[in-house]
């Protein structure tokens, strides 16, 4: 498909933001080697491997910031590409409301599952603006809680059919000319066409060799916020609370942290083979960088249905799949992991109750295995339809932040978690999210994700606590849920620098 100038012409007389697409098949070209090439221009990559979803099938790199939206002491700001704010509103909500009206985006005639729209984070310590918990004692205001980039350009990879989709926007004022929106359409299809030249000359970069076989992780050079006696502590603290009717559960996590030489694109090159998930993403933001593999969906909204995948219950994988069988077993003969588990579905509920029809919350898969490079959880899905006076980014809201880092119930939990933890999650725990222009959002909790920050690489991994859990089993499984992305780093390290090989 090649947009007409009379296909966009005709789009200009109803909508202000009009897309302009072309299509090219492919038969070398990876993704790795487009945000590689492009990467001046480059904000993220997104991608997928999850069997079960169309997302699997694409990898999505967004292109030439046109707009940011970032939190800045409490207010959300929209800004445009020279960083001048347009618009501002203490309410996300209020904000994206008004985008949605005041962009106008023509929906684009083609069948992929992103096609544009806002990319980032929302870190859990943004959740201040929107429950009445105070700030951690420690939070860091070097970074705004939320960042989300509206890319111009937005190029969707089919995987199956190696076909590129260059995606393009144009603004429109309302008043130009037929000759105006000519030059116009003209001007987009010749970045288009700058970009497909920059790719058509693509040096292979040279390919790393990743080792199959898992070796065992170190934590050599990373440092904890916690020593091993005060996590046990800070678990027994936090079961007292269990006891005393405070919570049912509670999340406790520790953050690793080390400096590193090697690049974030380095790192979710390692991160990609070591640990596919359904949520793998690399976003360089404005003084840090996201390197992710999620395997938890916070939120998802297509067709006015909005769904949570509760996940609860972990054990490291076996050596062989009946080893595995066995482990999943053992996970569903489990009364703590149970227990933990059909709270967070209920939590799933009733977050989804707040923004849904009355009687269409339903509970379609619970207390499935699902598999991943490390580990195995159990996996429900909780769904609903969307009431017709809600806009997507509240059900985002609704949801934030997930049940699976945080506890039930969740602001007294949260409350204790702002007591004991020593620093502030930052990303961890928040969600990484697209909100695209045609009204779908599909999110991911921020675990399994290495933030990047002046060379220093940071890891945060939880464990959920109730009344009878072991605190140094709970000490072993924030270990377990890290040890992919320490593993990444070591192998990044290794693999990228020990011959001097310091670019992506």
């Amino acid at each position: 498909m090649a947009t007409t100038f009379q296909d966009f012409l005709q789009d200009c007389r109803k909508y202000k933001t009009v897309p302009i697409i072309e299509q090219y098949h492919v038969d070398m070209l990876t993704p790795i080697q487009i945000f590689q090439t492009l990467q001046t221009d480059a904000c993220y990559i997104l991608e997928s491997n999850d069997s079960e979803s169309n997302w699997s099938n694409y990898s999505f790199i967004g292109l030439e910031p046109m707009y940011f939206i970032k939190e800045e002491n409490g207010t959300f700001q929209l800004q445009n590409r020279k960083q001048m704010v347009m618009d501002k509103d203490v309410s996300l909500s209020a904000l994206f409301h008004r985008m949605t009206v005041s962009f106008n985006v023509k929906k684009v005639a083609i069948d992929v599952p992103f096609s544009g729209g806002a990319v980032g984070k929302i870190d859990y310590d943004a959740v201040s603006l929107f429950e009445k918990i105070p700030a951690h004692r420690h939070a860091d205001r070097t970074h705004s809680v939320c960042e989300l980039v509206i890319c111009q350009t937005v190029i969707a990879y089919s995987h199956r059919e190696k076909l590129l989709t260059f995606i393009h926007y144009r603004e429109l004022e309302g008043n130009e000319s037929e000759q105006e929106l000519k030059q116009i359409f003209e001007a987009g299809k010749e970045r288009i066409f700058q970009y497909r030249n920059e790719l058509k000359n693509v040096k292979p970069e040279g390919n790393i060799f990743v080792p199959s076989n898992k070796e065992p992780v170190s934590f050599a050079g990373f440092e904890s916020n916690y020593t091993k006696e005060q996590f046990l502590h800070h678990v027994e603290k936090m079961k007292e609370y269990i006891r005393s009717g405070d919570i049912f559960q509670g999340v406790l996590s520790q953050r690793f942290e080390k400096q590193v030489s090697v690049t974030g694109l380095q790192l979710y090159r390692i991160l990609r083979i070591i640990n596919p998930s359904p949520y793998l993403f690399y976003i360089k933001l404005s003084n840090q960088e996201l390197i992710g593999s999620s395997p938890e969906r916070l939120i998802h909204v297509r067709d006015d249905y909005v769904e949570i995948h509760p996940i609860a219950g972990t054990r490291k994988r076996g050596k062989t799949k009946e080893e595995d069988r066995r482990l999943v077993r053992q996970l569903l003969q489990d009364e703590k992991e149970l227990a933990e588990h059909y709270m967070l579905v209920d939590l799933a509920r009733n977050d989804i109750g707040r923004v849904a029809e009355y009687g269409t919350v339903k509970t379609p898969v619970l207390l499935d295995a699902a598999y991943f490079s490390h580990v195995i959880h159990l996996i429900s899905k909780v769904r609903g339809k969307l009431r017709k006076s809600i806009h997507p980014i509240d059900a985002l809201i609704s949801a934030f932040p997930a049940g699976t880092v945080s506890g039930a119930p969740k602001i007294r939990a949260m409350e204790i978690i702002h007591e004991l933890e020593p620093t502030a999650r930052g990303s961890y725990a928040g969600a990484v999210a697209y909100i695209s222009f045609d009204g779908s959002i599909d999110s991911c909790i921020t675990i399994r994700t290495i933030t990047l920050s002046n060379q220093k690489a940071y890891v945060q991994a939880g464990a959920g606590i109730v009344a009878d859990s072991v605190p140094l089993k709970e000490w072993e499984e924030t270990r377990n849920k890290a040890s992919a992305l320490i593993q990444t780093i070591e192998l990044a390290e290794q693999l990228f620098l020990e011959k001097g090989r310091k670019r992506a």
